[in-house]
């Protein structure tokens, strides 16, 4: 009995040790569990792309919509999550630009020449608004121009064979004598204007209406007995002109463009008017004015 467990005990021992030895590892293998959690998208805006045509595709039902990019007659089709479609309607006040303009050149009215001044310098500034209509090179545009005529002296009846020489009645029958007028003087001018670019050039035509001030001084009566023109009293003369404008610009930078301009306009009367004395003269006047002219666009 003995031998027979004595066996067993060195059967299990050789057994243990034969399975304790180390064994030589042939590969390793080492797994990584990737899992993809979005989709990443490299934008760039349209704005810097120059696309020939876009194409909304509003999705059908099970679809996604899709928007179809018309490049160098290549077709990209990108498809969306949500297509949201506004419109936006093209009002008066969309697609405006505002410039600044300074002018500067020589004008001729025919009333000033009756007192030998043919020409005459002025200085004027203004606000444009401009429009674009049909395509990016066509525009109107409207806004206003103050000009100030240069004073060139007063001129009397004395040295000139004006029409205004003579006696006038106000509206309440006061008598006035002509006495001198002042060339020195103001105009407002509002002008609608069509503009045409072509390349760095802009050439436009219009129309326009300019209120026109001097000042005259007339002869009258102060009121005191007896009654004789003994005072010098100073009216405002005022005229109303419709006419008709031309200018050329050439753009010498995004903002700044400078131009020549030419307009000629007529006024069928002169207005006098001080305080609450007034009367007018049916007198046919011209206003010829060549000039030229910077423009800067402060926003658009």
């Amino acid at each position: 009995m003995w031998k027979r467990n004595n066996c067993f005990f060195w059967f299990l021992l050789l057994f243990q040790l034969g399975f304790s030895q180390d064994k030589k590892v042939d590969t390793v293998y080492i797994y990584e569990e990737v899992i993809i959690r979005d989709t990443v998208f490299i934008e760039k805006p349209l704005a810097k792309i120059k696309v020939d045509k876009v194409i909304l595709n509003k999705g059908i039902k099970g679809s996604k919509p899709s928007i179809t990019l018309i490049q160098n007659k290549q077709k990209t089709i990108v498809s969306a999550d949500t297509l949201i479609i506004k419109q936006f309607k093209n009002n008066i006040f969309s697609n405006l630009d505002y410039s600044l303009k300074l002018n500067t050149g020589i004008t001729s009215v025919s009333l000033l020449k009756e007192f030998e001044i043919k020409n005459q310098p002025f200085l004027s500034f203004g606000l444009l608004v401009k429009k674009k209509l049909f395509n990016s090179n066509f525009s109107i545009g409207t806004g206003f121009e103050t000009s100030f005529l240069l004073d060139v002296g007063t001129q009397s009846k004395a040295n000139s064979e004006s029409d205004l020489s003579g006696y006038y009645f106000t509206n309440d029958g006061s008598p006035k004598l002509f006495e001198s007028i002042n060339a020195n003087g103001f105009q407002l001018q509002v002008p609608l204007l069509f503009f045409w670019k072509i390349n760095t050039f802009t050439p436009s035509v219009g129309v326009f209406g300019t209120y026109s001030k001097y000042q005259a001084k007339f002869m009258g009566s102060s009121g005191n007995l007896p009654l004789q023109f003994d005072e010098t009293q100073t009216f405002n003369a005022n005229a109303i002109y419709i006419g008709y404008l031309a200018q050329l610009e050439y753009s010498l930078h995004k903002k700044w463009s400078v131009g020549v301009n030419y307009s000629f306009a007529s006024a069928k009367k002169l207005v006098f008017r001080r305080d609450d004395e007034s009367f007018a003269i049916s007198k046919k006047q011209t206003q010829t004015t060549f000039g030229i002219g910077l423009r800067y666009t402060f926003l658009y």
